[in-house]
This record gives C-alpha cells, sequence and structure tokens, in this order.
C-alpha cells in the first residue's frame, strides 16, 4: 500500500508574498481505458500577468517491492499561460492479465510561474490514487 500523497490535487504558485502573480496548477486522476493508462495536468488559471509559465505531468505507479512510487511515462513541457485551461497528457501502456496484483497509479503535475519582475514559484500537484490490477 503506498502512503498518502504529499500534497493536494491542486496547487497554487504564488510569485510573491504580495501574491501579485498566482497561477493554479492540478492533477486528475489517472484514466485506464483498454490498454492505455493517462494521467492529465495542467494549468488551471491564473491571477495577474505572469511572464512565463510551465507544467509537466509525471504518470506514475507505486513499486510495491522497493516502496516507491516510478514513473511510468512523462509528458512534454508546455510553456503557456492560462487562460484557457492548459492541459498535458503523459501515457503508458497498461494491460490487465488475470492474477495480476493490484497497482497504485497517480498522476503529479510540476507548475512553474514567473511575474513580470522576475520572482519564481514552483510547486507539485498530486491527484488522488487509481487501483487498477495491470501492469
Amino acid at each position: 500500500m503506498p502512503p498518502p500523497n504529499p500534497g493536494p490535487a491542486e496547487v497554487e504558485v504564488v510569485t510573491s508574498p504580495e501574491a501579485v502573480t498566482a497561477c493554479y496548477f492540478n492533477a486528475l486522476k489517472p484514466n485506464h481505458s483498454g490498454t492505455r493508462m493517462t494521467g492529465t495536468g495542467g494549468i488551471k488559471s491564473c491571477e495577474g500577468a505572469p511572464a512565463a509559465c510551465s507544467s509537466e505531468v509525471d504518470l506514475e505507479f507505486y513499486d510495491n517491492f522497493s516502496r516507491v512510487w516510478m514513473t511510468a511515462a512523462s509528458s512534454a513541457r508546455q510553456f503557456m499561460c492560462a487562460p484557457p485551461l492548459r492541459t498535458t497528457i503523459a501515457s503508458a501502456t497498461c494491460t490487465n492479465h488475470p492474477g495480476d496484483p493490484t497497482v497504485a497509479w497517480r498522476t503529479t503535475t510540476l507548475g512553474s510561474v514567473v511575474s513580470a519582475q522576475g520572482q519564481a514559484g514552483t510547486a507539485t500537484a498530486y491527484s488522488p490514487i487509481l487501483y487498477i490490477a495491470c501492469a
């Protein structure tokens, strides 16, 4: 059984204590369809006028033997700020076999924002965990 996620599924990235520029990043619960497992996340919205933004999504599974989260797939880093919603998808193959053990899957989104004044902030959002028997 994996440990609890170290953070929420939606995070706010603030570039300074004055909070002139902030963006919200999210990580959605993975989706399994056929032999594809996908993790989706990205920039949900921004306040102020960020000078630069980026987000990257990892699709991870929990390795019960080593007891660590392992990356199954990573998206390309996208550099567009919201609005509108900017999502990124990471996909991997996940095939069910009779008798396969249940595996925990999650999506993580790493988000970064830079304000017009050059101040930067970064945070990671962690999706709810999907438990499914596939490898």
